[in-house]
């Protein structure tokens, strides 16, 4: 049968491409920013899957909101979850060669170009800024380099390396809505993840509402992150209004904002602390015994990376390929406290 055609059938169904499935030991991974359809997405995968199943991943980058890590840390320990946190190195050299310019999460230069591993090292890449420093562009809607270089790619990277960890079906449950743009709008619930086959993308709350997003973290007693206080967001918004649009928790100066919004993204540091006490969760908590644990980590909400756990350096030794260098990267990886 053709979805969504009741009565037909394909013209060769031997060369039907089989419909991917979600197993039922699937290792779920939830790509969790801090923001409320990432949140409600790990909801479901918990709703969906035994809580051992399911794990979480987010990618820290400098440019967040203050305090993102420590929410997104809140959030999974209050659910009892395990959270992972990446954040991108790249280095960008000039061959001595060929004097090509190229970026690489390699620490030892190769040029691709020429095959040449001599090169001067330019500088370090860990921010969006720095990015379009090196680029001397800025991001646009065609051309979005700062969610591939420091979300896509990064994730792609860290469940490479964690195939162990991940087990025979991995899976990324990601938060988009149909209703939140039109590219958003022709997304299936199910796919295989681009350069990761041996992984699916597993969209869960495709069909919500932005009112029933929220909702259902007030259901759960989660109070959504401050950026959407900071941006103007009022409860009623949240809660009453169904509407679609409005303030998104991405980037503290993210290029594709309005002018109106950025006005708040600006003011954010000064106001910082006291929207983190007005948003200490009035008083309610993930669960109940996690109330603690809540408290403590919104007090220590700071504009660094990541103030939990112990951090360690990782590096893979050698890429898919076999090539000793090319694929090298140096990332600061994280495991679950």
């Amino acid at each position: 049968m053709i979805p969504g055609r009741p009565g037909t059938h394909p013209l060769f169904p031997d060369l039907e491409k089989p419909q991917p499935v979600l197993h039922a030991d699937a290792a779920v991974v939830v790509s969790i920013s801090g923001g409320k359809d990432s949140v409600v997405t790990l909801l479901k995968a918990l709703k969906t899957f035994r809580p051992a199943q399911v794990m979480a991943h987010h990618q820290l980058i400098l440019e967040d909101w203050p305090g993102t890590p420590e929410y997104c840390q809140a959030v999974c320990d209050g659910l009892g979850v395990p959270l992972y946190m990446t954040q991108a190195v790249y280095y960008v050299y000039a061959c001595v060669q060929c004097r090509h310019h190229y970026l690489t999460l390699c620490p030892e230069p190769y040029c691709r170009k020429c095959s040449c591993r001599e090169a001067r090292f330019l500088m370090l890449v860990d921010s969006v800024l720095d990015l379009v420093l090196w680029r001397e562009m800025w991001p646009s809607l065609e051309v979005r380099f700062c969610t591939s270089y420091f979300k896509r790619d990064i994730f792609n990277r860290w469940a490479r390396a964690s195939r162990e960890l991940l087990r025979a079906h991995p899976v990324i449950a990601l938060g988009e809505r149909w209703r939140e743009s039109k590219g958003r709008a022709k997304l299936p619930v199910l796919r295989e993840r681009s350069k990761l086959a041996w992984m699916l993308e597993w969209r869960p709350i495709l069909d919500y509402r932005r009112m029933d997003v929220f909702r259902k973290m007030r259901a759960y007693g989660i109070e959504p992150h401050y950026c959407y206080k900071a941006q103007g967001m009022t409860g009623e918004d949240m809660y009453e209004r169904n509407v679609e649009g409005g303030p998104r928790m991405s980037c503290v100066m993210c290029f594709l904002k309005s002018a109106e919004q950025m006005r708040p993204a600006i003011r954010s540091r000064r106001r910082n602390s006291s929207l983190i006490e007005e948003s200490r969760l009035s008083g309610k908590s993930v669960t109940p015994s996690s109330m603690a644990s809540l408290s403590r980590a919104w007090s220590r909400v700071e504009s660094r990376p990541v103030s939990r756990g112990r951090m360690r350096e990782r590096q893979e030794e050698r890429c898919q390929h076999g090539h000793p260098h090319c694929c090298l990267y140096l990332s600061w990886t994280r495991g679950p406290v």
